[in-house]
């Protein structure tokens, strides 16, 4: 679906006048990339893992991970109060001078969503009028390495079990934390496939818009031919692996690594806006544009990819169970855990 033109100029109305429009707003917002985009983002980076992490992920994790990012798209419509919150978590409209919205600086973002919230409200626009998107990537990618933390630990706990009722206590818990661990990557991956698609970071979302415009780009609405039918129709799945770049290890905290991605990406929306004329806003194919939109879409699968990966490693030094304990020292046998270790109450 498109997230329409129409919310434009919203310093210039109250704070009561900026929730409207954007509750209207997120009733026509799209999601980035149609399905066969987030199958494939997600089928990329799944099958792009290192060994380590496909052994943890068991036998179908290309296909419930690819699946599971285009979840996003399928829960849509389940109720305004779902709506309205949820699909500011796909976009953050960030303007020419890198503001979200003219109002917080991109490169100074808060901590927290609630901080941005409260920068935001000072002057007349909220999160939802804006997009969270970035802290949607940041709270997905937290509760991944949380779930990679706790996989280590139950799979020490099964290896090193001393009685039945152990050995039976984690292998149930192991089955049912990889079941969430595919799904909380799946659908965290949707967020990030988001973040690749140009549209999906910039306030010129759906055409250029209200915005200065001395190159005279379009006000077309091509938001959804580029992610949905022109990837169907012409992006192939062999075009998207060969634009794959290799795992990119940035050395720096998740808040860093998202910030970088998200800048990235949003440097390719002039591009974007430069090809509309030569594909007829999309719906026809050049080589060029195929080959700047599977790299949008590699971007994505490469992203998610680094991203997983990174949780995993972060996860070894993370903790679990009451009180925590680190996954580190149980890996390493310093500590031997129990049921007990993790639902003693």
């Amino acid at each position: 679906m498109i997230r329409t033109g129409k919310r434009r100029g919203l310093r210039a109305f109250g704070l009561v006048s900026a929730l409207v429009l954007a509750a209207v707003a997120t009733e026509n917002r799209a999601w980035a990339w149609g399905h066969t985009g987030h199958v494939t983002i997600g089928e990329i980076a799944a099958d792009n893992l290192p060994w380590q992490i496909k052994a943890m992920l068991g036998w179908q994790a290309d296909t419930a991970i690819s699946e599971w990012n285009a979840e996003l798209d399928v829960s849509k419509g389940a109720g305004q109060a779902h709506d309205f919150e949820r699909d500011p978590g796909h976009f953050i409209d960030i303007d020419d001078a890198g503001k979200v919205l003219g109002g917080v600086d991109f490169n100074a973002m808060p901590v927290s969503r609630r901080d941005f919230d409260t920068a935001l409200r000072a002057g007349g626009q909220t999160q939802y009028g804006a997009g969270y998107l970035y802290y949607s990537m940041i709270d997905g990618w937290q509760q991944v390495r949380m779930d990679f933390a706790w996989m280590r630990a139950l799979t020490v706990g099964l290896r090193t079990a001393s009685n039945r009722a152990d050995r039976e206590f984690f292998q149930t818990q192991l089955e049912l934390r990889r079941k969430l661990l595919l799904r909380d990557i799946g659908v965290w991956g949707h967020y990030v496939a988001d973040g690749s698609q140009p549209m999906h970071v910039s306030v010129h979302f759906n055409g250029w818009g209200n915005w200065p415009n001395p190159n005279n780009y379009t006000n077309a609405p091509i938001h959804g031919p580029f992610e949905g039918t022109f990837v169907k129709s012409f992006v192939g799945e062999r075009a998207i692996r060969a634009a794959l770049p290799r795992y990119r290890d940035c050395s720096c905290q998740i808040e860093q690594r998202v910030h970088d991605y998200l800048q990235t990406t949003l440097g390719t929306v002039e591009r974007t806006y430069q090809l509309a004329p030569s594909t007829n806003n999309y719906t026809t194919p050049t080589p060029v544009a195929v080959g700047f939109v599977a790299q949008r879409v590699a971007a994505g699968a490469a992203e998610m990819r680094d991203m997983v990966i990174d949780a995993w490693k972060s996860s070894a030094t993370w903790t679990v169970g009451f009180p925590a304990i680190k996954v580190s020292d149980i890996e390493s046998g310093k500590v031997k855990v129990t049921r007990d270790s993790f639902w003693h109450d």
